[in-house]
């Protein structure tokens, strides 16, 4: 057992953590002993890993805890040591791994991150848990896509457990598996890479991702979103399978879904919905504007005062939204009309009485006036609560009561200023990485480089405008943007 502990504690990471050339030296020797003992010694491993356990430590020896936990899962959970003890180390190191030092653990990590996010192993609260932690202790900005992201979708929304995987789905994916124009670093521990520096197939960390996958991805965090009642991120979610990149003009079943859940959504969300979605080239548009006909319609009503032509709409394609998995989202699109019609009085007035509120505004679900003018104080109230209305509801001396529509930073004290300040401003240093690296990724591709000859032979004149934008996205609509991804 000696000889064994010897090689995991033999890990040293220079004094120097900014010595990437000397960590990597380090790690890369490391790595192979390791897989050479587990491939050499995997029962042995198994055998005697209680007391290896006591003297590695997941965070300091994470690349051995790893190799010990690998011998002990696969290539089925061990059966000379009780279940729940290798299932406790399991997910004490998916929450305390190195993620610098794994970055050299590839298809080992991966073999653990999957059977993990599979969901037989772990209950699935927990599995969702430490699979999220996984996925940002080896990518803390979260911005590139992963096939344990997948995983992680699916596992969180099949078994309602969404709250632990909003740290993964809320970050803004830039980067995708099979990017041209990224090659794996000299130095997997330089701790200024990308992400798709040292994460891609090559280095064990992700299965290749058909669009297919990506998209199903989109509208799973939208779904999530949805369940949460996150509307302006569920719109977000399927805007983005909605405008996802096409040959050929194509669209794809996931893409309809996703649009007629755009709809809905963007009524829960703006009280309005663009009848042309954002990025989304004109020959999708139309196809979604045929296969989604019915919400097109639904949406035209809900823009209007005809309260009973939206209550018709809605009865009358019942059958629709049960077969498109949607009748909830209709019942709330119903139940947030009146709300949206409280708030399009802001347009005309800064100062409306209650009773006056419920003569001018009707509930899409009965087509009727409210009851009482209780109950529409009760309506703003929750609007308010809810914070979709910037109000408050005051009473005059003859005892009518009023509702004052107060602008978005009348409440907005000091502090709450310099807090959102400081809020954009982490995001805009967030942002910086991303720029550079896209950036640099724009500068070497081919058809920019194309275009940029293209644009110079055109036109030498020094004085003359810049192009337009957009015109170089239109000049390439057929390259393939994310490289590894087959388009639909």
């Amino acid at each position: 057992m000696d000889q064994y502990a010897s090689v995991l504690l033999a890990f040293s990471p220079p004094l120097d953590p900014g010595d990437n050339e000397a960590y990597h030296k380090a790690a890369t020797i490391h790595t192979q002993r390791l897989s050479k003992l587990l491939k050499e010694r995997s029962r042995d491993l198994a055998l005697y890993s209680n007391e290896l356990f006591t003297v590695v430590d997941p965070a300091a020896n994470s690349l051995s805890y790893l190799t010990l936990l690998h011998a002990l899962i696969f290539p089925s959970l061990a059966s000379n040591i009780p279940h729940d003890a290798i299932l406790e180390r399991l997910v004490t190191f998916m929450i305390t791994f190195d993620g610098r030092q794994c970055r050299y653990a590839g298809s080992l990590l991966q073999d653990v991150m999957d059977a993990v996010g599979s969901g037989r192993i772990l209950p699935p609260s927990v599995a969702v848990e430490t699979l999220a932690s996984a996925i940002l202790k080896l990518d803390p900005s979260g911005s590139m896509l992963t096939s344990s992201h997948i995983l992680l979708a699916k596992l969180a929304y099949e078994t309602d457990n969404i709250v632990p995987a909003l740290p993964v789905i809320g970050k803004d994916i830039v980067f995708y598996p099979g990017m041209a124009n990224h090659e794996t670093a000299q130095y997997l521990c330089d701790l200024e890479l990308s992400p798709p520096s040292y994460i891609s197939k090559n280095t064990g960390f992700t299965a290749k991702l058909k669009s297919s996958m990506v998209l199903e991805y989109d509208l799973l965090c939208g779904m999530m979103y949805c369940a949460r009642r996150e509307w302006g991120k569920a719109r977000a979610a399927f805007e983005r399978a909605v405008s996802f990149p096409t040959k050929e003009m194509g669209c794809s079943k996931i893409m309809v879904d996703a649009y007629k859940k755009w709809i809905l959504v963007s009524l829960l969300s703006e009280g309005k919905y663009s009848s042309t979605p954002p990025h989304a080239n004109a020959a999708t548009t139309k196809t979604f504007g045929v296969l989604g006909k019915h919400y097109v319609s639904l949406a035209a009503a809900f823009a209007t005062d005809e309260v009973r032509q939206l209550k018709l709409e809605v009865e009358k394609n019942s059958q629709v939204w049960l077969e498109d998995g949607n009748v909830g989202l209709v019942e709330e699109v119903l139940s947030s009309y009146q709300q949206w019609r409280v708030l399009s009085l802001q347009d005309i007035y800064t100062k409306i009485s209650i009773p006056e509120i419920r003569q001018q505004t009707k509930s899409a679900e009965t087509g009727a006036l409210l009851n009482k003018d209780e109950d529409v104080e009760a309506l703003i109230q929750n609007m308010i609560i809810e914070g979709m209305l910037n109000g408050v509801i005051e009473k005059n001396d003859d005892g009518t009561k009023f509702l004052i529509f107060l602008s978005p930073t009348t409440h907005l004290s000091e502090q709450e200023f310099a807090e959102e300040a400081q809020r954009a401003a982490a995001k805009l240093k967030d942002l910086k990485a991303i720029f550079v690296a896209t950036n640099q990724r724009l500068g070497t591709s081919k058809e920019y480089i194309k275009w940029l000859f293209k644009e110079s032979k055109r036109d030498k004149s020094n004085d003359a405008p810049d192009p337009p934008l957009g015109v170089f996205d239109t000049q390439t609509f057929d390259e393939d943007l994310m490289g590894g991804l087959p388009n639909i």
